[in-house]
């Protein structure tokens, strides 16, 4: 896989705003995933590649113009630029558990867009399976030794193209590259929510009232210290060659059914996690240094959430060209979270 020569530093992102409407059609997202693939420069050598997009609890909720999840429109134009761009003929995997239940039952995908995406371009729909699974260890266990993962993600002759889509997340904050990578663990192992809940002191796991009226902030932080440490875990395990955040529309609120959008036509890429999720949070309105999950990514190795030390470029008439000013990018009206905590 080969890219602008910017990306190759680990530390480098690149922020591209494209013009989309109010309410964004497929194709607006299809066009804005080919634009930013053209101005990353992204080739391939005969390569298979596989793209995780976020579609967690996708068929649950069945409406695609929610946008708790990367839009379908936004892979099939990322599938098409594969495919004329150097990807494996019948070689483009679309990995992901879009229900996120306990079984190894097959998914439909229904009311995703994913099928007909599917149907269009040609890419195959995967899900990790007890059978397409494989265990991998954590150099430096954090909470787990050892995570089961997608052979798809960790095989040596795929290249991994993470898509997360540019939200909040009522425990992680901000939820983009890292806790995307949730998708490719195993269903059964990757309840990180849960099982950090359940590390919390037994008096703080109240189960029976509204989380507004008994979590305090200093709870909600220990809670997510523990998510933190199984994301770096993982993250550890898993290393994309690519990410690509998906903003043509942002969501605010919990990361699932409340909240609201924001057309913003804007495509983040980068290859290394740390450094692209702490672009992207800073552009959402939050201080990367502060959210816990990139607090303890950065302790572990896994990049910097330093902003002072990452390189920002943006285009111009085509070019790519570096942001002296990246307060220029933040959002006039900064994404919110609702974390029903006790104020």
């Amino acid at each position: 896989m080969q890219f602008h020569r910017y990306l190759n530093d680990p530390n480098a992102v690149l922020v591209i705003r494209l013009p989309v409407p109010q309410q964004p059609a497929w194709l607006d997202y299809e066009q804005c995933a080919q634009e930013a693939m053209t101005l990353v420069q992204l080739r391939l050598d005969n390569e298979k590649v596989a793209l995780k997009p976020n579609v967690t609890a996708g068929e649950h909720y069945a409406d695609p113009d929610m946008n708790i999840g990367t839009h379908a429109g936004f892979i099939a134009g990322m599938v098409r630029y594969l495919q004329q761009h150097g990807a494996r003929r019948q070689g483009i995997y679309v990995v992901e558990d879009p229900r996120d239940s306990d079984d190894n039952k097959p998914r439909h995908w229904r009311g995703t867009l994913y099928p007909e995406m599917a149907q269009q371009t040609g890419a195959k729909l995967r899900c990790p399976t007890t059978y397409t699974c494989v265990r991998k260890p954590v150099p430096h266990p954090l909470v787990h030794t050892t995570r089961n993962v997608s052979r798809l993600a960790v095989a040596p002759d795929i290249a991994l193209i993470n898509v997360p889509k540019m939200k909040t997340h009522n425990l992680a904050i901000t939820t983009l590259c890292i806790k995307n990578l949730m998708g490719l663990d195993l269903v059964w192992d990757r309840h990180y929510c849960g099982q950090a809940f359940r590390d919390l002191p037994p008096a703080w796991q109240v189960t029976d009232r509204p989380r507004q009226e008994w979590m305090t902030r200093t709870i909600h932080e220990q809670w997510q210290d523990g998510l933190a440490r199984r994301l770096a875990d993982l993250a550890q395990v898993i290393t994309p060659r690519l990410n690509v955040v998906e903003g043509v529309v942002g969501r605010d609120g919990t990361g699932f059914n409340r909240g609201h959008n924001y057309p913003l036509g804007l495509v983040a890429v980068g290859t290394n996690v740390v450094a692209v999720d702490s672009v992207v949070s800073y552009i959402m309105g939050f201080d990367p240094q502060k959210l816990i999950y990139l607090q303890v990514a950065n302790e572990v190795g896994l990049g910097s959430n330093d902003m002072h030390h990452l390189a920002v470029y943006t285009t111009q008439e085509g070019e790519i060209v570096p942001v002296h000013d990246v307060d220029s990018l933040r959002l006039r009206e900064p994404f919110t979270v609702t974390c029903d905590i006790l104020e």
